[in-house]
């Protein structure tokens, strides 16, 4: 005969240690709605932490409370106007910083450039000058030899064929 056990239950899971529990109350408010504030619970905190950034970033004002036994007392508060003020002010500023470096950059590289560019034209107008010198040495090394040498240089003669 086969020992028949009866069904029985999986363990639910869930912490079922006493104390207290971690809980948090993040409540939202915004100028444009006073009467229909934002009101979330979590025990996570990263979701906590995730609302509170959401919220911040929405302009709300939000009080982030903690779970002390039967009462709620404020953990943190935040003036979301202000960060979202301050976050725009900095924003603006670096934006100014930015634009700033990018045109005396600009200036940097155009005055490089204008540098090499005169560079460039000095040592062009110098190579043509030793040219010229140079081709007036060749024609007065020529003019200095005698009339029968010139013509045995030529390579070519006309009529040669």
């Amino acid at each position: 005969m086969k020992y028949h056990r009866p069904h029985r239950r999986k363990a639910t899971p869930g912490d079922r240690t006493r104390g207290p529990s971690r809980t948090w109350r993040i409540t939202a408010s915004w100028d444009t709605r006073p009467d229909r504030p934002a009101v979330r619970t979590t025990t996570d905190k990263r979701a906590r932490d995730r609302m509170i950034s959401e919220f911040v970033e929405q302009a709300g004002y939000v009080i982030v409370e903690e779970a002390r036994g039967y009462e709620w007392r404020t953990w943190r508060e935040f003036d979301g106007p202000a960060l979202v003020a301050e976050a725009v002010a900095e924003a603006e500023a670096a934006a100014a910083e930015r634009h700033r470096r990018d045109q005396a950059e600009a200036a940097q590289r155009a005055y490089r450039h204008a540098a090499d560019y005169a560079k460039q034209a000095a040592r062009n107008e110098y190579a043509a000058q030793l040219d010229q010198a140079d081709a007036r040495d060749r024609l007065a090394r020529l003019m200095a030899q005698p009339p029968g040498t010139r013509d045995q240089r030529a390579r070519h003669t006309a009529g040669g064929r």
